[in-house]
């Protein structure tokens, strides 16, 4: 019988044994460092950047930022003034393209028009020498695996926009590269087409587990298709994150402009986590490290600001005039005057909320500005002359 008085084992009071946390993953691209300069142009500045494997990863800015700048030296198509460039974990910087591991699609798609679709996918493969039936196979899985399995006969100018693209990227894949470079590859397609083909080139990317680099000026395009965004300007990177992180918390004040609609008030910080802006004084999540006067510009989302469920004591709770109002399809945009203030914003104001709270131009409703949906820059000091 079992003496319950009797000490436990020294065994049984061993705790569980270590589990080391797993190692952070290996990015699969590195890039550090990359410099181009044309003459005295900059067009990359000290770019520094790790993708990692499997990843769908955007570079998006404005004409002149420098994304397709950063593809080409990644391709070898523009060699780097100064920096490395990483493959796993081959160093590629002063390699020629033809001893890179990457397929790329251009916006143009660049297809030959006197071949058909079939020698266009396989054009690539014959330069390798393998055999006419192996290649034929590869040919016939990747038109299957683009959805145009019975356009193999048929010339480019026998299809539509779409299709060529379709073909172009069945081309890239043809060799089964590591990494897959996209040059702003649905630009040229109208809205339609455009929102179709990003959807199927976001599965079948999924579907292979490739490595993917894609330009764009684009913003939904980048939202909807990437696992990060690396967003550009001035040959610099400003920010690079999941969208989530792109639209709800950009980094600066740039990104906040050019990703989505955004309000931008001048205020001015009474302490550190409230700020006077137009007459209104706003309580902000948290302070943002600089002292109060300080010259500051608040974003605020159109979409963020409240209109239900107002009752109470909450923070930047404010009565406010109805202006002018738009209707947009699935919801209104509107103009909104702070009572008693100078401020005046901007809000997406649902359908349902409009007619549920009877919103129309010339009402007085209550709205809060959450604080956790401001974000809060600093002005950059100003220069002389």
């Amino acid at each position: 019988m079992l003496d319950k008085s009797a000490p436990l084992a020294p065994a049984q009071y061993a705790p569980a044994p270590h589990v080391p946390p797993p190692p952070p993953p290996v990015p699969y691209l590195e890039v550090r460092g990359l410099s181009k300069r044309f003459g005295p142009f900059v067009a990359l500045q000290d770019v520094d950047l790790d993708v990692y494997p499997g990843e769908f990863v955007s570079f998006l800015g404005p004409s002149g930022c420098g994304k397709t700048t950063l593809l080409r030296a990644i391709s070898g198509l523009d060699v780097q003034t100064t920096g490395s460039i990483r493959q796993a974990g081959r160093d590629i910087s002063d390699l020629p393209v033809s001893r890179r591991d990457f397929g790329i699609v251009f916006q143009s798609y660049a297809l030959f028009p006197n071949l058909t679709i079939a020698d266009n996918v396989g054009y690539g493969l014959v330069s390798t020498g393998r055999p006419r039936a192996e290649i034929a196979k590869r040919v016939e899985e990747l038109l299957t695996l683009v959805g145009l399995s019975e356009q193999a006969k048929k010339y480019p100018a026998q299809l539509s926009g779409g299709q060529q693209q379709r073909v172009a990227l069945a081309r890239a894949l043809a060799l089964s590269p590591g990494l897959l470079l996209l040059d702003e590859p649905l630009s040229a397609l109208d809205a339609r087409v455009r929102a179709r083909l990003r959807g199927e080139v976001r599965d079948l990317q999924r579907r292979l587990g490739i490595t993917t680099i894609m330009v764009t000026h684009d913003q939904e395009e980048a939202l909807t298709m990437s696992d990060r965004i690396v967003v550009m300007s001035r040959g610099r990177i400003e920010q690079v994150g999941t969208p989530d992180e792109i639209y709800a918390r950009p980094a600066t004040a740039f990104v906040a402009d050019f990703v989505g609609k955004m309000n931008f008030l001048k205020g001015r910080l009474v302490t550190a986590d409230h700020v006077e802006v137009a007459g209104a004084t706003l309580t902000l999540a948290e302070g943002i490290g600089v002292g109060a006067g300080a010259a500051v510009t608040v974003c605020l989302r159109p979409e963020d600001i409240v209109v239900r469920a107002v009752e109470g004591d909450r923070p930047n709770r404010l009565a406010m005039q109805v202006g002018v109002m738009e209707f947009i399809g699935n919801h209104f945009s509107t103009t909104l005057h702070a009572v008693g203030t100078s401020l005046n914003l901007s809000a997406d104001l649902s359908i349902n909320d409009v007619r549920d709270l009877g919103i129309c131009p010339g009402a007085t409703i209550t709205v809060v500005l959450p604080p956790e949906r401001l974000r809060v820059f600093p002005d950059p000091p100003a220069t002389g002359h």
